[in-house]
Formats: C-alpha cells, structure tokens, sequence
C-alpha cells in the first residue's frame, strides 16, 4: 500500500477538538467549587449555560469519533476490498521459472464475501489448461502476442474434473493480477443460489455498502455494472446449474472478463456466445493421474506399483476419485496396516462411493463434508423417476470403457426411441458424445453411481 493511500486512511481525529473544549468546561465548572464564595456567586448564573456547552462539545466529540472511524472503515474496504485477491495471489514460479508440474502450495488468505477460495494445494498435469485459459483472457506466454480477450469463457466437465480447482488456480495467478489489476470477484452459484445476497457480496468486496440495501437483483445489478464500467475485473462464476442464474451477474465493463464453471452441456451452450467459447475440461492423462496418485499416497505407490496404475485405470483419470481413493490408501498404509485388499475394494467401487470428498468439498454451512455418492447424485436427483430408472439400467450394463450406440441404448431401455432419454443425459452431463463415433461414454465414477441408484 502506497504513502498516498496511508495518509488517505489514517483519521482526521477533528473531535479531539471537542473532547478538548469538553474538558476545559468541565475542569472550569468543577473548578468554581474550590474557589471562594465570592467567586462561586459570581459565576453562578453562568453555570447552567457551562455545563450545557459541556454536554453539547461531549456529545459532538463522540459523534465526529464514530463517523471518522467509520469513513476510514469505507476508505479501507474501498482501497482493499476489490483487490482482495489481486493484492494476496503468489505466483506460480519456481526459481523465476514456471513451474513443470504446478505443484502449487495453499494460501493462508481467509475467505471474505465475494472473494475466491483459497489456492488449491495440489494441482497436477493442468499446465495446458492453466495456459489455454490464460491465452483466453489475453495473457500471453513469452514470446508471444497477446490474443483479444475472450469477455466470457465457460469451462465444461464431468463433475469432480476438477472446474473449480483450476478457476482457483486461476484466481491466485500472478499473470491474472497483473491483466486484472483490481482483482477478482468470486461466486459460487449452485443449484439454488441465493442470487441478490451474492450480488451485495460482491458489493460489500468492492467497498460499495450501499449495495447491501439493494432490495431487487435488477438494482443490484446495475449499481454494480456503474462500480464496474471501468474496472478491470475478473469475473468467476463456479458451478453453475441454470443458465438464467448467471444473467444477473454480467455486470463487467468493457476491460472486464467472466469465466464461468458448469457441469451442465445445456448450461454450457446457453451462456457462451459462441461454441468456441466453451472450453472443454478432459480428465488426466495416465501418466500425470499416476503422478497425483504418487503425490497422495507414495507408500502404496512404491508398494503396489502394478495395482495402483490398474486403479487409476479404473477411475479414468477422474481428479477426484484419485485425490479420494489416494487419501484413504494413504491413511491406511500410515497405520502400517496392508492395502491389498482396500486397493481391490476401491477397484470395485462400493468403498469409493461412501468415502468423503476432499476437505475443499466440505458444505461449511451444514458443516458436513459429503460423501461422492453424495456429490454425484446432485446430477441425477434433477432427472424424473423415468430418466433416472434408464440410467442405472445403463450402468448396470456398461461394459469396459463405459460407451454405448443409440442401438444399445434402445436394447436396455426397450422402447422405441432411445434419442430424448439420451439428450437428456447428455444435457446433464451423464452421458458424453465421443466425436465421430455416433457412441456415447459414461465415466466410470458415474457408472458405480448408476448401478448404487438400482440398489436403492
């Protein structure tokens, strides 16, 4: 923080004057009670009119105490609010170097109103995607010319690939601070957002408290687009359910970008102004889903090379499941107990499926941290009963890997157009097209789900 911004937030303190004058009534008037008689009487009839410029200098000294500290409360909100996390971001570097591997520590900054989470403490093999998504904001790498940037890019993928992990990433990017210089601000949308309250948060981050008495999303969002007209401001929207949630929140002026996370193909499509802006979030590579394996739990790792590349298998690549079944693994060889037999459980899927996400997945409202079943049937409690019964025949019968043909579809569903059932899963996100195949794929977490619904 600059001297200039000191001086603007240090107090004016003018009611020292007061206090002052307050006190030198009060001295005086206690002092005619220990002077002569005479004296006494001659001040007598100006007592009254003392003792009430005494309580008037009082009662004035604490009021300009109150409205100073609270005009240099404003001014500090005002100068830190919107730069939150421009002004607490680390880079991501290594000896002045990007870093390989993007191995990148967590940060101790607290969560405020409008602000994005804390850096993800582990990421590993989204170097391409960091950059992909950075080119699309107008950062460029070196060497290169920076391309336009993209006012709104929506990031798309199965649930738990890892969308929110790497928009935080992005959040505490020392590149991003240096496009995005007064900040970003941060909201997590859901499935039932409460839409004018995250508004007043961005607000509130913003220093603009005037925003909190809004009484209608329409007022809150064109007070913020007059706050943001000349901003330059990274927008984030995470998990995002209904394209019409998102509307309210395109408040940014024209240096300002939005990237959006969804799950949803349908939401998707609806919010990106063109499909070349949607940028499709794919699961690991084997080899750098081993290496998250590794980081998680390198006992079993070193113990169990052949089983634990097979579970990765087995989880194709899914952050998610690797960061969970990696935990369990590795809290069970810390006991010194064997893990053979939990390696062949989470290959079979049941254990993965109760056990509890990461610690960032936790509902801090509810304070409960949900189980993946938990996590996953978010996707398939939106379906009708008709939908969702077709597609937990589809897992009970999904081969290795989980794709099917319309043909297929229209066998374990025994009716006669399998095409609107499909589209509604593929709109949810439950079933993904494969390019030139006419096939769909279901991932594998998605299958155990699928088969845990017809157990209910």
């Amino acid at each position: 923080m600059t001297n200039t911004t000191n001086s603007l937030l240090k107090p004016s303190r003018k009611w020292l004057i007061y206090a002052i004058i307050a006190f030198v009534l009060f001295i005086g008037n206690v002092a005619t009670n220990l002077v002569s008689k005479n004296l006494e009487e001659f001040v007598k009839p100006y007592r009254t009119v003392v003792w009430l410029f005494f309580v008037v200098a009082l009662i004035t000294a604490v009021t300009v105490a109150i409205l100073d500290a609270r005009r240099t409360s404003d001014r500090l909100a005002s100068t830190a609010g919107g730069n939150l996390i421009a002004k607490s971001r680390q880079p991501i570097v290594n000896g002045g170097t990007e870093q390989e591997e993007s191995k990148i520590e967590p940060s101790s900054t607290l969560i405020r109103p409008g602000s994005a989470p804390p850096l993800p403490s582990l990421i590993i093999g989204r170097e391409e995607a960091m950059r992909d998504l950075k080119t699309r904001l107008g950062i460029a790498g070196k060497g290169q010319i920076p391309a336009p940037l993209q006012v709104v890019t929506v990031v798309r993928g199965w649930p738990g690939v890892g969308k929110t992990t790497l928009a935080a990433a992005l959040a505490h990017d020392a590149d991003i601070a240096l496009k995005f210089p007064d900040g970003v601000l941060w909201a997590s949308i859901g499935q039932t957002p409460s839409v004018l309250s995250e508004l007043a948060a961005w607000g509130r981050a913003l220093g603009a408290y005037d925003l909190l008495r809004a009484s209608t999303v329409e007022e809150a969002t064109a007070q913020l687009s007059a706050l943001l007209r000349n901003k330059r401001v990274l927008l984030i929207l995470d998990d995002v359910w209904e394209a019409e949630h998102a509307v309210p929140f395109k408040v940014g002026g024209r240096e300002c970008a939005m990237l959006i996370t969804t799950r949803v193909p349908g939401v998707a499509q609806a919010l990106a102004p063109t499909p070349s802006h949607i940028y499709n979030l794919g699961v690991l590579a084997e080899q750098k889903a081993f290496e998250l394996f590794q980081a998680l739990a390198p006992t079993v790792a070193t113990q169990y090379p052949a089983g634990s590349l097979e579970l990765v298998r087995e989880l194709e690549g899914l952050p998610l499941a690797i960061q969970v079944a990696g935990h369990m693994l590795n809290v069970e060889a810390s006991y010194g107990f064997g893990v053979a037999h939990l390696l062949q459980e989470l290959r079979e899927g049941s254990k993965l499926l109760e056990a509890k996400a990461p610690a960032d997945r936790a509902d801090i409202a509810k304070e409960k941290t949900p189980t993946l079943a938990v996590l996953l049937q978010k996707s398939t409690d939106r379906l009708d009963n008709e939908v969702r019964e077709r597609f937990a025949y589809l897992g009970a019968f999904a081969p290795k890997p989980a794709t099917f043909d319309l043909a297929a579809m229209q066998a374990v569903w025994q009716v006669e157009d399998p095409k609107p059932t499909a589209h509604v899963l593929v709109e949810r996100g439950l079933l993904e097209p494969v390019p030139g195949t006419g096939r769909f794929q279901m991932h594998a977490l998605l299958v155990l789900h699928a088969r845990s619904l017809l157990a209910e």
